[in-house]
């Protein structure tokens, strides 16, 4: 079996400087998936230059952390505070305010004219009960692959399909470019999805995000001109989760 690799750039649509890096890695050949933040302020941005990029897998970012809910704050009172901001407090969320939420921002995404290849979660908030359960229906009812990450309840439910492997790396020290390459040396056969968070950093980032250089540093390891290369000489083939069905 050969071995396939999904590159996911995840937070498109949280700001200008977040999409053109995630643009440019696409153009580039690098980037071959990305996931949206829906109530962001670089949302339609990032709908824009999906459009322009067909190649470019695009899924829904769950997001129950940076900003306001899409649905009414008096709808979802257990997912914000006192301000209507997400007040990121899991003890106090509700299942069904969640399942609203998750709701709301997938329409958003869909009625924005994308049809999305899999869903992922913000700050890995599928691994909280109230979250997992919403996000697994979701998945089902559309068919959808839903990230495998590490901690995620045991529920009585059948998983949706994820990539066989997941590397849920960080690349923003001084040893990125070399951990990437170890990452990549170490890849199975099968589908593995490799994440990452480069951005260009700009006001709105600084405004919302802690993550800020580390970003940059991370897109300095993934426009290096020695990753597309090695990519070759490892044989690996990179698709996007609305492929992974014709390479099982």
């Amino acid at each position: 079996m050969k071995k396939y690799l999904i590159i996911n750039a995840d937070d498109f649509g949280l700001s200008t400087g977040v999409n053109r890096a995630i643009g440019e890695l696409h153009q580039a050949g690098v980037v071959s998936s990305t996931t949206v933040m829906v109530n962001m302020p670089g949302f339609k941005e990032a709908i824009a230059l999906a459009r322009q990029c067909p190649a470019l897998g695009v899924g829904l970012h769950f997001n129950l952390g940076y900003g306001t809910p899409i649905c009414p704050s008096r709808q979802v009172a257990s997912l914000v505070n006192q301000n209507g901001y997400f007040s990121q407090q899991a003890d106090n969320w509700k299942e069904n305010e969640v399942e609203l939420e998750l709701e709301a921002q997938w329409r958003r995404l869909v009625d924005a004219g994308i049809r999305p290849t899999h869903i992922d979660s913000h700050q890995f908030v599928q691994c909280y009960y109230p979250v997992f359960r919403p996000l697994v229906k979701l998945c089902q009812r559309e068919k959808l692959p839903l990230r495998r990450v590490p901690g995620e309840p045991l529920l009585n439910l059948r998983r949706p399909p994820a990539a066989d492997y997941s590397l849920l790396d960080t690349y923003f020290d001084g040893n990125g470019k070399e951990r990437l390459r170890k990452n990549l040396e170490s890849l199975r056969p099968g589908v593995t999805e490799l994440m990452c968070h480069p951005a260009y950093v700009d006001d709105t980032l600084i405004s919302i995000s802690s993550w800020t250089l580390v970003r940059e540093e991370e897109l300095r390891v993934f426009v290096d001109s020695d990753l597309l290369p090695l990519i070759k000489q490892l044989d690996i083939n990179l698709i996007h989760y609305g492929q992974i069905k014709f390479f099982r």
